[in-house]
């Protein structure tokens, strides 16, 4: 019978061990399936020989693996642990440990003992998995040719934003952008440039807000922003004015240049609305009084009137 269970520990594809209770798990007994697993032979980690098996735990997994542990054999239960391991060539290699503390008859904590089995494989579809399921959802909620979020999630955002305005007593602006003249560009030089176009002018209109604040490609050439607890109307003009500065400067593409200028359409919450849907229609009207305005500057709605404000007022008296 111990010829066979010899034969069972020493020829089994799973890693068995006894190790001692320290930090380097210095190991009193370790199969030679080590040796497939990581390239080093057993008698390496025997007494710490040559190397020791807390050597070889990837650094980020390391304080894990220690936490599952001394959780475990503080409440004498099994622990299990994923982890990854680094080979001899500098492989990572992704394990599942199960373990035990073996006690004393006065209960004192005298070794650890469990298997490692080698998990890689599965693994990698695990998180290859979850990258395509994170692009999946990426592609849902994020603009193609901005990179910004797309109505999809600007929609969820502001809905959200509105949910926690109501709750905190929090005001917020929404801005409707709508560049003047890009479908003119578009129809001259096609879409490949309409694109680089879209894609630098969203790079522009993102760099002008706090990343707190949320920036999104609603469709075509119209851009939304939420700028968060802000009720300061003579600070969201100021914003604007540097915005709409910063848009009109030209654009290179392909040895040519381009200038874009903007309309801007800008409601408050919660004075000028209190739905998502509303807000947003009563920043649009904004905007297409912008237009109206001669383009290139902005339209602060109110509950009787717009007031225009030109991009070029130093000053804005309210």
């Amino acid at each position: 019978m111990n010829s066979i269970f010899e034969g069972l520990i020493q020829n089994i594809p799973a890693i068995f061990y006894r190790c001692k209770c320290d930090q380097q798990w210095t190991m009193l007994f370790i199969n030679p399936a080590i040796e497939k697993l990581t390239g080093y032979p057993a008698t390496n980690f025997i007494s710490n020989s040559a190397r020791t098996y807390s050597s070889i735990i990837h650094p980020e997994d390391a304080q894990k693996v220690a936490s599952a542990v001394e959780v475990a054999t503080q409440s004498g239960e099994p622990w299990a642990v994923e982890y990854r391991v680094i080979t001899h060539n500098g492989e990572e290699r992704w394990v599942i440990e199960m373990g035990v503390g073996i006690f004393d008859d006065q209960g004192v904590l005298k070794y650890l003992e469990g298997f490692i089995q080698n998990i890689t494989e599965r693994k990698n579809i695990e998180l290859a998995l979850v990258a395509s399921e994170r692009q999946i959802r990426d592609m849902a909620f994020t603009d193609c040719v901005t990179g910004l979020a797309n109505r999809n999630l600007f929609t969820d955002r502001l809905d959200q934003m509105i949910l926690d305005s109501k709750r905190y007593h929090h005001e917020f602006a929404l801005l409707f952008i709508d560049l003047d003249g890009f479908k003119k560009i578009n129809d001259t030089y096609g879409h490949l440039v309409g694109d680089k176009l879209l894609a630098m002018t969203g790079e522009r209109i993102s760099a002008s807000f706090r990343d707190s604040d949320i920036v999104a490609r609603f469709g075509g050439d119209e851009f939304l922003v939420i700028v968060k607890n802000t009720g300061d109307v003579k600070a969201i003009a100021q914003v604007c004015g540097k915005l709409l500065k910063r848009l009109a400067e030209p654009h290179y593409i392909d040895d040519l240049e381009f200038t874009v200028t903007a309309s801007i359409g800008i409601a408050h919450y919660p004075c000028h609305a209190t739905s998502s849907s509303r807000l947003i229609q009563m920043a649009d009207k904004a905007m297409y009084k912008a237009k109206r305005a001669g383009r290139n500057c902005f339209v602060i709605c109110s509950e009787e009137q717009s007031e225009t404000y030109q991009e070029t007022n130093k000053v804005v008296d309210f």
